[in-house]
């Protein structure tokens, strides 16, 4: 569409007029920074950890290099509400900078690490400086989404999500999949940690181009009380302040769930693809491939299904939908050799798994985007930043379990019964979401009015029909 004086009309509440908007732009640009690096410094980790465990022919291998998740990932439950406290009471922007220099400096500590020390003080530095990294990170992570409102107009919200978590994906993507290895196979790992931290001083000045945040005032009986007495008293009050809201509950647990099924079919991907489909391990990108196109179209997209739909109705179909793709891409052999005469080719099965997790990963983008919102729109600006941390904390907390535990599961049950598991538990949520929603919308309109304008449901019996009052 364009305006009468020819020009391109974009409405105020598109992705195009959030990138106008200079401050968010350049807090895009740090998100974008941060995580494509974070990404490959992930890679690089699992990389390095691996060749000292071949070099020195250790074994437990899969356990050393799950250790490395675990290090990555325990600080945002350790630290989750410190951070969220921390980044509501102080200024955002120089937390930002800080946070940024010390993930430089921890990027630097992996430089120092050499490989002719013994294997046990090597690895034990590695976990010791991934852990150090992730703390970084876990209090980067809430005071990054705090901000957003700060920068972006309320109108601009919905599409402004939707972009940081369609950078999210495709940081995830070009870092994890793409950056990474090729970076890793021109310059080597230690020339690839030299080249981040540069990288993260650079973000440290683009920090510095944000206008300034503003810190909440604190009232006269807070500032008496001592500094640990102080920040359980913030800690209580962020988790008192989502305790009292159930729609902010609901948005935690949908983000938690969507993230976390996610997580369990990343984990549970490999054994997949072997077992099931019939492809090598290593081929597991014919169905994460798929899953992140799918995220990266549902972005794009749900702010005009969202302006449509509502948000509520949107998670819930995407929530019973997803828990149906889950269904069929652990059936999807048994039924197409059923079916198909001789059974299915390979390619046939691969083609039909990878359809699936592509409507997977668009519901993901679908639950993920609103429920994301519904976060930032319900939290005061003074515990927006807890609310966050609960979040992460809560989500890494759920997320060990597909770590730890869904591949031993899948050893035990199979996993096809472990992926139909997880789909009657999701698809049943959304679900029963749904039945829910029809019943409120139903009530609403049924129950009896009492007080004028209320309504269409508060004209009376009798003015209905011909218009004509009629005998009560």
């Amino acid at each position: 569409m364009r305006d009468k004086n020819g020009k391109r009309d974009v409405r105020p509440d598109s992705m195009g007029a959030v990138l106008w908007n200079g401050a968010f732009l350049r807090l895009w640009l740090i998100q974008a920074t941060t995580q494509i690096l974070q990404n490959m410094i992930n890679f690089a980790l699992l990389l390095r950890v691996r060749g000292v465990v071949e070099v020195h022919d250790l074994p437990h291998a899969n356990t050393a290099i799950s250790l490395v998740i675990l290090a990555f990932s325990l600080p945002a439950v350790l630290f989750g509400p410190v951070a969220g406290v921390i980044a509501d009471r102080v200024n955002k922007r120089n937390l930002m900078a800080v946070l940024n220099a010390a993930r430089a400096v921890a990027v630097f500590l992996f430089l120092v690490i050499r490989p002719g020390w013994d294997v046990e003080t090597i690895l034990a530095a590695y976990y010791i400086v991934t852990f150090l990294f992730g703390i970084a990170g876990q209090f980067f992570a809430p005071v990054l989404g705090a901000t957003i409102p700060l920068v972006a107009k309320r109108q601009q919200l919905m599409s402004a999500n939707a972009l940081f978590n369609l950078t999210s994906t495709a940081a995830q993507l070009i870092g994890f999949a793409a950056a990474g290895p090729i970076l890793i196979r021109v310059l080597g790992v230690d020339r690839l940690f030299a080249v981040t931290v540069v990288a993260y001083l650079i973000s440290v000045a683009l920090v510095f181009t944000l206008p300034k945040t503003p810190v909440p005032v604190r009232a006269i009986n807070e500032i008496e009380l001592r500094p640990m007495q102080r920040l359980w008293s913030d800690m209580k009050e962020g988790l008192v302040f989502i305790l009292q809201d159930p729609a902010l509950m609901r948005a935690i647990g949908y983000l938690t769930l969507a993230s976390t099924t996610f997580l369990m079919i990343a984990t549970l991907g490999p054994d997949f693809v072997s077992s099931v489909i019939g492809l090598p391990k290593e081929d597991i990108g014919f169905i994460v491939a798929p899953a992140g196109a799918g995220i990266l179209a549902g972005v794009l997209i749900v702010p005009r299904i969202v302006r449509r739909i509502g948000r509520d109705w949107l998670i819930d179909i995407s929530l019973t939908i997803a828990g149906l793709m889950l269904a069929l891409m652990a059936l999807t052999r048994g039924v197409l050799n059923g079916v198909v005469p001789g059974n299915a080719s390979l390619w046939t099965v691969v083609g039909f798994t990878a359809s699936f997790a592509g409507i997977l990963g668009l519901c993901n983008a679908f639950i993920l985007v609103p429920s994301q919102t519904m976060l930032q729109e319900r939290s005061h600006e003074g515990v927006r930043a807890r609310v966050y941390a609960t979040f992460f904390t809560v989500s890494n907390t759920v997320a060990f379990v597909p770590i730890f535990f869904a591949a031993a599961a899948a050893d035990i049950f199979g996993v096809i019964n472990v992926l139909i598991v997880m789909a009657f538990f999701v698809g049943g949520l959304g679900f029963f979401g749904l039945l829910h929603s029809r019943r409120a919308e139903r009530n609403k309109w049924e129950r009896v009015r009492t007080r004028h304008r209320q309504g269409p449901d508060a004209i009376p019996r009798r003015f209905e029909g011909s218009g004509k009052p009629t005998k009560s």
